[in-house]
């Protein structure tokens, strides 16, 4: 092939390449407003993306402001690619326009697609995270208020007040100790730690520790220690709503903290816990809401499922367990896993993929999910065979609750 002739087979390469790059557009997302890192699909519809992907590929807005550069753009889980549809795994990004890169140039969407919430990973690629584990022996992990914040009743009330928040809202099972701590804030001595800090810079942070565990060909991170810094430099309010004048806000700051322990990421997306501001324009515009918003919940929930039901099992690890009162934020009443006299309980099978027969000498039982609300209140006919359907609810760890005696009587039923 002569020199012209391959300049000009070149360039009808780079004019099928200019031409489908001229008429590469993105003009629908799908759905507009998504939470990143949890499996979510975002789907884009439009023209010229090409029958495969090839060298193509899709970018979102990270925290730092620039988009996913190309190498993490390509490894990111595609579902499909087609000319005219692509669908995606939505992984941990800011809110904006989305990009797509066809043949190295880039184009983007009219439209924002909202994040509303992230959850953090270590691989996105299939999702991987640091697990929640049970690092107390009573299911989940045990928080210390440093002495300081113990002795002030203010303080006190307003971590109570936050713990119940997360565990009536995502089941997760967090408690707090019923003893203060002394200790300062070092990750290398297992004690989850809420505490004043002096050298602090911003208003709260989050140090979080994690560990490792081979088996075979797997490795199992999980979160082990964690401790939340709360600046002294503020002009703390403890109460709840609006933030007087001159003051930050204790409880919404200590909210957005111990969502980064759950594995909340930040988000620009304005009303949203996690924006990176907690104290300041724009987030004071906001911040008199004393709860999570609903994006961050799924998110929270999501994750705490995963800790509850994963397989792995070395190393002493074992997932975190469903709550029973979320309003007992000292573990005071009796846990899911405590062993007990469970009298004439005869229940099958279990594990079950949906139906279940019980026979016992009671009247009645509730049964609720890992979020602690009741699904069936069911009365029983005395040493008779009762059957309990499930069927249609997600599959995961239910607890079957049984009063007997003035005593609360617990059975866990797993639902394949």
């Amino acid at each position: 092939m002569t020199l012209s002739k391959t300049i000009q087979v070149l360039l009808s390469i780079f004019m099928i390449l200019l031409q489908n790059n001229l008429s590469a557009a993105i003009t629908s997302i799908s759905p507009k407003s998504i939470i990143g890192g949890i499996g979510q699909i975002v789907t884009l519809t439009g023209t010229g993306f090409g029958n495969s992907q090839g060298i193509n590929y899709v970018s979102f807005i990270q925290e730092s402001g620039s988009y996913l550069d190309a190498a993490g753009s390509k490894a990111l889980k595609y579902k499909s690619w087609i000319d005219s549809k692509i669908e995606i795994e939505m992984p941990f990004a800011f809110s904006g326009r989305v990009k797509i890169n066809i043949g190295g140039i880039d184009s983007y969407s009219a439209d924002t697609l909202r994040v509303n919430a992230n959850l953090g990973y270590r691989a996105v690629n299939p999702l991987d995270y640091n697990f929640l584990n049970n690092t107390n022996g009573k299911g989940g992990y045990t928080w210390y208020m440093h002495r300081l914040y113990w002795n002030d009743p203010a303080i006190k009330a307003a971590i109570e007040a936050v713990f119940k928040e997360f565990r009536c809202k995502t089941g997760v099972n967090y408690i707090l100790a019923n003893t203060p701590s002394d200790s300062s804030l070092k990750l290398n001595d297992n004690i989850n730690l809420i505490a004043p800090d002096s050298a602090l810079g911003a208003v709260g942070y989050t140090d979080m520790a994690w560990s490792s565990c081979i088996l075979g060909g797997t490795t199992f991170y999980r979160s082990s220690t964690m401790d939340v810094r709360m600046s002294t430099k503020q002009n703390w309010y403890f109460g709840t709503g609006a933030t007087p004048a001159g003051k930050s806000k204790f409880r919404y700051v200590l909210m957005h903290e111990l969502g980064h322990s759950l594995g909340l990421g930040h988000v620009n997306e304005n009303g949203q816990t996690m924006y990176p501001s907690v104290t300041l324009l724009p987030s004071d515009t906001w911040n008199s809401r004393d709860s999570i918003t609903k994006d961050e919940k799924t998110a929270i929930s999501y994750f705490v499922n995963l800790s509850q039901n994963f397989s792995f099992r070395a190393c002493g690890i074992t997932p975190i367990s469903p709550i029973g009162d979320c309003n007992d934020v000292y573990g005071v009443k009796m846990g899911v896993d405590e062993r007990i006299d469970k009298t004439n309980i005869t229940l099958y099978p279990n594990p079950t993929n949906g139906v279940i027969y019980l026979k016992t000498d009671v009247e009645n039982l509730d049964i609720v999910n890992s979020m602690g609300k009741s699904i069936s209140f069911i009365t029983l006919e005395f040493e008779h065979i009762t059957e309990i359907n499930l069927i249609g609810n997600p599959p995961g760890i239910y607890i079957m609750m049984i009063k007997k005696d003035n005593k609360l009587l617990f059975q866990k039923i797993f639902v394949n």
